[in-house]
């Protein structure tokens, strides 16, 4: 997962309505490093928006980049300027932040190649890559510095949007990566594959989870949705994986793990063993290599 800076301006509110970044060459077809920047993108990055004089937003991405025409919203500064762009289709996570660019001077190395100039103020670019340390540091404020008279639109996992660092002190705890997983994994599909036996469901019926338990994810493991979630069917893959019963090897194929407790799950895992698990690929070996040695090593449930 990689952290970026993008600095908006009037059409901030737009563009997090909207859930893009897009931006397009100059009018004389020069690509300046700062809008180039838009393609290195990936889905899990983190998005932290900024309209002066205040970071305002925290995304993740969705999407990496793609061709697009210039959106509602994205008005050209000059007759000249084209129409066909880039664009990242992110989901705000946290929106209504009001943290100064004073504090954020604070947080965030000045001058170039960052966001912020010597002195503290923003540079005229509209993306800067950020440093994971720096990533952290600035979810670490956001976490303690929202301001109590901002709405800020951090949910309970009935709401829409959630936002922060994935931990919130509230009522009580939310995980608040969750809708942006969720969305991640299934984005507008009414129906999808469980990423263990293959079965094609409605998504009502799929839980977005975590491949290694959520609670043994880092922070920066916990937004990194291509290498630790997947999608499993509540018709037994999920409760048989995160307890263990199940697990996947590294060719990919479903196996046993920790002993059956009952006749009935023996038979519900036998009816799993030696398929295909969708799910597994590259990116997600090292999440599922974990389960496995936790799952072969333990005799009670999995956190």
């Amino acid at each position: 997962m990689a952290f970026w800076w993008a600095s908006q301006g009037n059409n901030h509110e737009i563009a997090i309505d909207q859930g893009s970044l897009w931006t397009c060459p100059w009018w004389n077809g020069r690509v300046p490093i700062d809008r180039a920047l838009i393609k290195e993108i990936q889905p899990g990055d983190t998005v932290f928006h900024y309209k002066g004089p205040s970071l305002r937003a925290v995304s993740v991405a969705l999407t990496s980049w793609e061709s697009w025409p210039r959106p509602a919203g994205y008005p050209a500064k000059g007759k000249d300027d084209p129409d066909d762009g880039w664009l990242v289709r992110v989901e705000p996570i946290i929106t209504g932040l009001a943290i100064h660019r004073d504090r954020l001077a604070e947080i965030v190395p000045l001058g170039s190649p960052g966001p912020l100039n010597r002195f503290g103020g923003p540079q005229q670019k509209y993306l800067s890559a950020i440093d994971p340390s720096t990533g952290q540091a600035l979810l670490s404020e956001i976490d303690v510095e929202v301001p109590k008279s901002e709405t800020v639109k951090v949910a309970s996992s009935d709401d829409e949007r959630m936002g922060g660092a994935t931990d919130v002190a509230m009522t009580g705890t939310a995980r608040v990566e969750q809708r942006a997983l969720r969305t991640f994994l299934i984005g507008t599909q009414t129906e999808a594959q469980c990423g263990l036996c293959g079965r094609t469901l409605p998504t009502e019926l799929l839980v977005a989870g975590h491949i290694k338990p959520r609670s043994q994810c880092s922070e920066v493991e916990r937004w990194d949705f291509a290498a630790v979630a997947m999608l499993n069917c509540t018709l037994g893959c999920d409760a048989l994986f995160e307890r263990g019963y199940i697990t996947v090897d590294g060719d990919g194929c479903v196996q046993s793990g920790r002993a059956a407790t009952s006749a009935a799950v023996s038979d519900s895992v036998a009816a799993l063993l030696g398929k295909k698990a969708l799910a597994h690929n590259v990116a997600r070996a090292a999440a599922f290599d974990w389960h496995r040695t936790r799952s072969l090593s333990v005799t009670g449930a999995i956190d």
